[in-house]
């Protein structure tokens, strides 16, 4: 009996590592956290890495400065609009919609608004990212916002808690 539980204890790391292999950020610190989406009446979403990877999938290229110099990577994640589409968040009056913003919340408690119009396609038509990847890996201080084209990094906000629609 003593060799078949070995044998079982050997046989389930792999079984764990491919179990968890199609899921993203396994393992890493945000799999086990969640971000949460404030959406208009009250409604709650839990931004859950399985929630996540069912949206269609963007990747941006972006470099701007930081307190630390430049940064550049890939970036892999999903469309702010994507999300809040789906989430049945956006009003389908234009404006309506245009009334809104998006307040980001890191937590370090940094904070930064996105209006619907800079986001919306027919408007600002801004492609700004909820990312989970950087250069292929997950981004180990949680989901981070990009935004392509600042050249100034205070609105790549990382370590998101919240997301409240205002």
């Amino acid at each position: 009996m003593h060799r078949q539980t070995h044998r079982i204890r050997a046989f389930l790391p792999g079984l764990l590592a491919l179990t968890l292999a199609g899921v993203p950020w396994a393992g890493s610190a945000w799999a086990a956290e969640q971000a949460v989406l404030n959406g208009p009446d009250g409604k709650v979403v839990n931004l859950t890495a399985t929630m996540l990877a069912a949206l269609p999938p963007t990747e941006a290229t972006t470099a701007y400065r930081s307190s630390k110099g430049i940064e550049a990577g890939v970036y892999k994640g999903v469309l702010l609009w994507d999300l809040l589409q789906a989430e049945g968040i956006l009003d389908q009056d234009h404006k309506t919609a245009l009334r809104h913003v998006l307040l980001v919340t890191a937590g370090d408690g940094h904070q930064v608004a996105f209006s619907i119009g800079e986001i919306a396609p027919d408007f600002g038509n801004r492609p700004i990212l909820l990312a989970y990847e950087m250069n292929g890996a997950p981004i180990p201080d949680g989901l981070r916002m990009v935004v392509p084209g600042d050249l100034r990094g205070a609105r790549h906000i990382k370590d998101i808690t919240t997301l409240d629609w205002r």
